[in-house]
């Protein structure tokens, strides 16, 4: 009898688009995150975006594609947002990359464990365990004040952190 020396891929792609470009996180376990950006152009340019993100992909040649679930009640992405996470979960199922989604309850029912109920105290865990992102935590926003860009990395540390546990 001999063991097997296969290695399944961990690494994921995690990607977070939103109305003013997308954010995304490259890691190979829930707490290791080896890039991440913000991708932000001056203007919504919807083919422009998905390009980016297909570079993205093509570049990190990910075991998965993680992304938000649009379809679940507590979804409050705008109409272009969803059909650019629609796009390109069609562009990376035709090039044989395997797509997860995960719903915002999801996310809140992982971090729930860690007293984290909003975006800003998910942000605070993810620092405290991620050392990478501490120089990208923001200040606590007040609201209605619109969510800072950068945010955009820590929603896609966030989904994939979601794929790991």
């Amino acid at each position: 009898m001999s063991l097997s020396t296969d290695i399944i891929p961990t690494r994921i792609v995690a990607l977070y688009p939103n109305t003013r470009g997308f954010g995304y996180a490259v890691m190979e376990s829930a707490l290791e995150v080896t890039e991440m950006q913000l991708i932000s152009p001056k203007k919504f340019d919807f083919n422009k975006i998905m390009s980016l993100m297909r570079e993205v992909l093509s570049i990190h040649g990910p075991a998965t594609l993680i992304l938000e679930d649009c379809r679940s009640k507590y979804c409050r992405k705008g109409a272009q947002t969803k059909q650019l996470i629609r796009s390109i979960a069609a562009w990376a199922r035709k090039k044989n990359i395997p797509v997860e989604f995960y719903s915002r309850e999801q996310i809140r029912d992982t971090f729930e464990k860690w007293n984290a109920n909003n975006k800003y105290e998910i942000a605070e865990v993810l620092t405290r365990n991620i050392d990478i992102l501490k120089p990208l935590m923001f200040e606590k926003p007040k609201y209605p004040a619109r969510e800072p860009n950068v945010e955009a990395i820590f929603s896609a540390v966030s989904l994939g952190v979601v794929h790991y546990f």
